[in-house]
């Protein structure tokens, strides 16, 4: 049997509970407080311990230690990627900028 490509997603046994698409210019983003710590719905006052995050139509770079990345500095991710962070205090660190000429659009599912 030959590959076929793909992933496998461990969640460890984390309920995907929430999403948003966050658009990236030369200004930069974060994840969403409100995601990470619903404050209303069936995931109120829990924290996110994961998200998984795909990038579309553009490469950004990103840092997880609170620091704001720059368009030479930080983790590249091309568009096309996957990433999966785990832990809430990567998350509520997280932060990425624009790093080529289009914006990125990142997809992100949060498990709890």
């Amino acid at each position: 049997m030959g590959w076929f490509g793909g992933f496998t997603i461990e969640t460890y046994n984390r309920i995907p509970g929430d999403y948003e698409v966050v658009t990236l210019g030369p200004g930069g983003a974060a994840l969403s407080p409100e995601k990470i710590r619903p404050v209303a719905g069936p995931f109120a006052k829990m924290m996110a311990r994961a998200a998984l995050l795909s990038l579309e139509e553009g490469d950004i770079r990103f840092r997880l230690d609170g620091a704001s990345p720059t368009a030479d500095n930080g983790h590249y991710f091309s568009s096309g990627d996957v990433l999966i962070i785990s832990g809430s205090q990567a998350l509520r660190q997280f932060q990425a900028v624009q790093a080529g000429e289009g914006s990125g659009t990142l997809r992100v599912t949060y498990f709890y």
